[in-house]
Formats: C-alpha cells, sequence, structure tokens
C-alpha cells in the first residue's frame, strides 16, 4: 500500500512526513460487527461480561495459561499501578526500575503511592541487569522492582524470580510491547512474578486501549481483580479499597476480533520485520534495538546512530520520514519526575541521545523501507545518500 496523501503543512512552518512513523491498524468494522450484535442482545457492556470472559480465556490460551490466569483492564497503566498495590508495598517505599521506559511506567509507580527510583540498564540488553541490582547495598530502602522488557524484547523471568525469592522484593515485570514473546513456547516463560502486557492500538495486537496481567498466583490475581473492581469481587462488599479499571465489553470485542486475525496479523509483522533486517544486515552505522528481528515481534523499530547526532531526525523528516524518540531521553529528564532519586545514568544518557523510531507498521511496502534506510544511513553520517535506482533522488514523494 502506497502513500497518496500529499505532504500537509502544519502550524509553524512543520511539515507532517510522507512516511509516518507509526499508522496502528485495528480489524474494520465489518470484523467487528458480529461481536457488537452480541453486545446488543446480551444488553451486557461493562462489568466483566461474557465478550470480556471469552476474551481473557483466549488470551490465556495464547499465553499458555489456565483461563484464570489472565487479568483484563482497561490500560496498561492502571495495570502497572494495580499490580504493585496488590503485592501489598507499603506506600512511600523506594521502587527500583529503568529511567530508560516509557514515562507511564514512572505515573504507574507514583499512582501506586511509591517513589520511582531510577536505575541504569545494561547496555547489551536495554533492559535491567538483575545481577547488578543483587549487588547494590541499598536494596533494604527499595519496596518493589518494576522491571521492563525494552519495546518487547524477552528478558529473563527465571532470573527475576531468584533475586525476588532471595531479597523479598516483589518483582513486577512491564511487558507492554511482550504480546507475541510471551506466547506459549515463545522465548519469554512466564515466571513466578506478574507481567504487564499492554493492548494499546501501537502495539502489534493492539484493541484500542486495554491492558492484561499474567500471574501463575491465583490468590494474587485475585487480589488484584478486587482492587480493578472497586474492591468488589464477587458480591457488593469492598473488601480493598480499589478503583474502576474494568475493560468494556466494546474493548473486548475489538479484542476478539484481533484474535480471529492475529495469524495473517503477525505473518505481515514478520515480513516487515524480515525486510528491515535484510536492509540493515552488516550496518555499522543503524544498530536496532536488542533482539530485533529474533523470534519475536512487535510494532516498533528503534535504531541507534553510532554517535550523538541532533539533527538526524531533521535530515530525514525533509525527505518526508517520520520519526519519534519513543522514549525521550529517559524517564529522569521529564519534569515531572526530574526530583526523583536515582543513580548515576551513563548508559540510559548514551542510547538516549543516539536511539530514534524508524516508520514501522503493518502495511509499509518494500520500497519505503529500502529507501528509509538509505536516507537513514546518509543522517547516520555514512555519506551521499544512495537511492534505490528507480527513485529520483532527493524526495520520498516518489514513493507509491
Amino acid at each position: 500500500m502506497g502513500i497518496a496523501a500529499p505532504n500537509l503543512i502544519l502550524a509553524r512552518g512543520f511539515v507532517a512526513p510522507t512516511i509516518p512513523v507509526a499508522r496502528p491498524r485495528l480489524p474494520d468494522a465489518r470484523a467487528i460487527l458480529p461481536y457488537l450484535q452480541e453486545i446488543d442482545a446480551n444488553h451486557w457492556y461493562a462489568n466483566h461480561g461474557l465478550l470480556w470472559l471469552r476474551l481473557q480465556s483466549r488470551l490465556a490460551t495464547h499465553w499458555g495459561l489456565e483461563p484464570d490466569g489472565v487479568a483484563l483492564t482497561a490500560n496498561a497503566t492502571l495495570a502497572l499501578a494495580l499490580a504493585l498495590r496488590a503485592s501489598g508495598v507499603t506506600p512511600g517505599r523506594k521502587c527500583l526500575m529503568p529511567s530508560w521506559t516509557f514515562v507511564a511506567g514512572a505515573g504507574a509507580v507514583r499512582e501506586a503511592g511509591l517513589v520511582p527510583h531510577f536505575a541504569d540498564i545494561d547496555p547489551a540488553t536495554w533492559a535491567l541487569n538483575p545481577d547488578a541490582l543483587e549487588a547494590r547495598s541499598d536494596l533494604r530502602e527499595m519496596g518493589a522492582i518494576l522491571v521492563v522488557a525494552p519495546f518487547g524484547c524477552p528478558i529473563d523471568t527465571a532470573r527475576w524470580d531468584a533475586l525476588s525469592a532471595q531479597t523479598g522484593i516483589p518483582v513486577i515485570i512491564g511487558a507492554a510491547a511482550a504480546f507475541d514473546a510471551l506466547r506459549s513456547g515463545g522465548p519469554m516463560a512466564l515466571g513466578n512474578a506478574p507481567v504487564i502486557v499492554s493492548l494499546h492500538a501501537t502495539k502489534a495486537f493492539g484493541i484500542g486501549e486495554g491492558g492484561a496481567v499474567l500471574s501463575r498466583n491465583p490468590a494474587w490475581l485475585e487480589r488484584l481483580r478486587r482492587l480493578s473492581n472497586f474492591g468488589f469481587l464477587g458480591s457488593r462488599e469492598a473488601v480493598l479499597a480499589g478503583t474502576n479499571a474494568k475493560m468494556s465489553e466494546y474493548a473486548a470485542a475489538v479484542g476478539l476480533a484481533t484474535l480471529d486475525a492475529w495469524p495473517e496479523t503477525r505473518a505481515t509483522w514478520q515480513a516487515l520485520t524480515r525486510h528491515y533486517a535484510e536492509a540493515l544486515s552488516g550496518d555499522r552505522l543503524l544498530a536496532p534495538s536488542p533482539g530485533f528481528a529474533e523470534d519475536w515481534i512487535s510494532a516498533t523499530l528503534s535504531v541507534t546512530l553510532p554517535q550523538d547526532r541532533p539533527d538526524a531526525m531533521a535530515e530525514l523528516a525533509r525527505e518526508g520520514i517520520g520519526t519519534l524518540r519513543w522514549w525521550g531521553d529517559g524517564c529522569h529528564r521529564q519534569p515531572a519526575y526530574a526530583d526523583c532519586p536515582r543513580d548515576p545514568l551513563p548508559v540510559t544518557e548514551s542510547i538516549a541521545s543516539r536511539a530514534i523510531g524508524l516508520p514501522f507498521w503493518r502495511d509499509m511496502t518494500a520500497t519505503q523501507v529500502d529507501y528509509i534506510c538509505s536516507v537513514a544511513r546518509r543522517a547516520a553520517g555514512q555519506g551521499t545518500l544512495a537511492l534505490p535506482p528507480h527513485l529520483p533522488s532527493g524526495t520520498a514523494r516518489a514513493l507509491a
């Protein structure tokens, strides 16, 4: 599918990119309609309806869990906050977490009444290093550890379970983009620590807004379900001081339609991933994020430049290519969290200064991918732009 629309002139002289960095695609109305008709017939629109129950069961099967091993929420940020609360962490305690993550993680920690404490990441994995954390002298100050699977890349859950068992500190795993990596038989196994997956529209498996909590601990998951439903569970008695984080039947309808199409959807993500991997193969200047093109798929592609190139995104924009620094400069650089305690963050600072997200969406063409990689090489400092011979020089608008 090509991009037929012309550039749009926006406020202050900015130009909309011809190739956007993301273009979410959910099931069309025809695929969702049968489920909407079920809602009409059931007259059940929220509060753990029949579609919600079916989606929860089907997702549990996808992840190789018992039907009650998944809890669905309105979004993943609420799920993270409720997971911390369900773990019984005393409000006011510190939560050790990476600064290199989406700001929603820090917001969830605050929502749970905890204080984010930002730690640095391993340069090879872009994630917290359990061995480095184990050697810390201040673990007694930590009420919880929030581990992030960066951009859906699998992490070693068994190692984090061992650290939690050794220290007594609850571990929560934020795996927003790891819907596929967590699949039954996939590269990321669910351990004892609960895992939170995002079902946002920007994810490979997206329903618009939604979250899923995976756990092998039925008692813990029951506590989280109570917290997501005003403290109720099977009665009108608020046993806990909960909130309203339930997924609606309408979101569940989109989720069921999305699951119906998942084999085809996954195949298109795989094809795009393979083409990008081939286009970037052997490139010394554009390094994809850890684990890219391995046995899992996600909906973003971040690459790191060899050095800080503040003009790189502008150069790509001039050629009609949208980019995004998905995690910005890290949570510690966001004004809302600038006062949070943190360790020295040299790896985070280095990666944040060099990482940019390239266009990555299901309907992209091979020609677009080749063009983007060619322009990105020039932006990274490799020299003159090397376009495929069938493309006119200096313009992305020839793509179709």
